[in-house]
């Protein structure tokens, strides 16, 4: 058995932060049957937004959060579509949602019938804010509940703007989301195969960018103060500088009592070792943080960015130069650990995509399955559940399900570039 082969996941989710969940479950070997409208999952909609292009067949930006699935579209309206989907739940682990509570009950796939019905069913929820504050029904999404109302936006604003909101990457807050609702299924799974009982999983972007952001709130609350500037923090051995060919680094010595002397002296400022008005930390006010934080800029400024890094290596420095993204795109670093991987598009060529974060041991670097049209496994997974062709057209022309009408399209897989990662069972 590969990592966690055999379990099922019914997904009734749309967008991101709640579809990212069971492609994550998919690439540890879970089957997921991802359920869509007749009109799809709205976020095959959001390429041009993010600057992507996109064809019915090829969609990177779709396929970031829907990778590794089975395509079904359902008419969940319909008492046939329904019990369809009751089906594949008679047999299911999981079933995720990021539906509001109002829309879920009137459809009867909310927490109270689906585990009076399966009482093994985990229920999971993605949220965009708490189950029982003012905001609990309202609908909630990665820039709003998470960036916004998180206090991402106005923590990196941009300062030559009159400290306008900064720009964050979308879905940045959904895709951490989804880990933690991936994590909290995992704890569900291992409760039910020990008590024979399903439980409710809930996750909220609210919570979670709370969660990453904990430090500056407790923080503020004593002398913390965020947006902040790199001249005026805290502690100056965790910040970001540059060198003489103006390549931006950070360094990160989060401890500057503990590494105060051993800075001064591999920057050569060793009369600066123990010196009263820079060290320890309580003797600072943020006047004289500014002043060391100068001298440590002035150092560096000294030398190129390739004749600090032997002195990076031989004083064993957390440092990293600050990468744009297309930096990232051409560091041999995420393709020697298979973090991204090149996924061959017939429109547009390859294009780096990444994989899930979590890797187990037995399944190895995984394959990746490209998204599919809508429909696409309708058919086939409902006579996999009994049921025979003239009942499928019955339904086709109910409204209840749809199948995919158009050509048989080629496997779209993608296997580990590298290999680095065998499966060791």
């Amino acid at each position: 058995m590969k990592g966690i082969e055999g379990i099922k996941v019914v997904e009734l989710a749309g967008y991101v932060a709640g579809p990212a969940c069971p492609r994550i479950l998919a690439e540890m070997g879970a089957t997921v049957y991802k359920i869509e409208p007749f009109s799809g999952d709205e976020y095959r909609t959001n390429a041009p937004g993010f600057q992507m292009d996109r064809t019915d067949i090829d969609d990177p930006a779709f396929d970031l959060a829907s990778m590794n699935k089975e395509w079904i579209s359902v008419n969940l309206k319909t008492p046939e579509g329904k019990e369809f989907v009751y089906k594949l739940l008679e047999e299911a682990d999981v079933l995720m949602t990021n539906y509001r509570n109002t829309a879920l009950k009137k459809l009867g796939f909310d927490w109270e019938t689906i585990h009076e019905r399966f009482p093994g069913i985990i229920w999971a929820q993605m949220r965009g804010y708490g189950e029982y504050g003012p905001m609990a029904n309202a609908k909630g999404f990665d820039a709003t509940a998470y960036s916004a109302r998180g206090g991402l936006f106005a923590s990196i604003p941009q300062f030559d703007e009159h400290y306008a909101p900064g720009n964050v990457p979308p879905a940045f807050g959904d895709w951490n989301a989804a880990i933690a609702l991936t994590a909290g299924i995992l704890g569900a799974i291992v409760r039910r195969d020990r008590c024979g009982e399903g439980d409710k999983v809930t996750v909220n972007l609210y919570h979670m960018a709370c969660w990453g952001f904990q430090t500056g709130l407790a923080g503020v609350q004593f002398r913390d103060q965020w947006p902040k500037s790199r001249k005026h923090i805290a502690c100056p051995t965790n910040n970001s500088f540059h060198s003489s060919d103006g390549v931006w680094f950070i360094m990160c010595y989060g401890s500057y009592n503990i590494f105060y002397n051993h800075v001064m002296k591999f920057i050569g400022r060793e009369d600066l070792i123990d010196d009263p008005r820079y060290f320890p930390q309580e003797n600072m006010d943020y006047d004289t943080t500014a002043e060391i934080i100068q001298i440590i800029e002035d150092a560096f400024a000294q030398k190129t960015w390739e004749e600090w890094q032997p002195i990076f290596k031989e004083n064993d420095v957390p440092v990293e130069k600050i990468n744009t993204l297309k930096d990232v795109l051409a560091d041999e670093e995420v393709y020697s650990s298979d973090i991204l991987r090149p996924l061959p598009y017939d429109e547009f060529g390859k294009k780096s995509l990444t994989t899930s974060p979590i890797r187990l041991g037995s399944v190895g670097d995984p394959v990746l399955y490209r998204s599919r049209p809508i429909g696409y496994d309708t058919k086939r997974i409902m006579e996999e559940h009994g049921y025979t062709n003239s009942q499928i057209k019955e339904l086709v022309d109910a409204g209840a399900v749809k199948c995919y009408d158009g050509p048989a399209l080629p496997d779209a897989v993608t296997a580990p570039s590298y290999g680095r990662i065998k499966p060791i069972l």
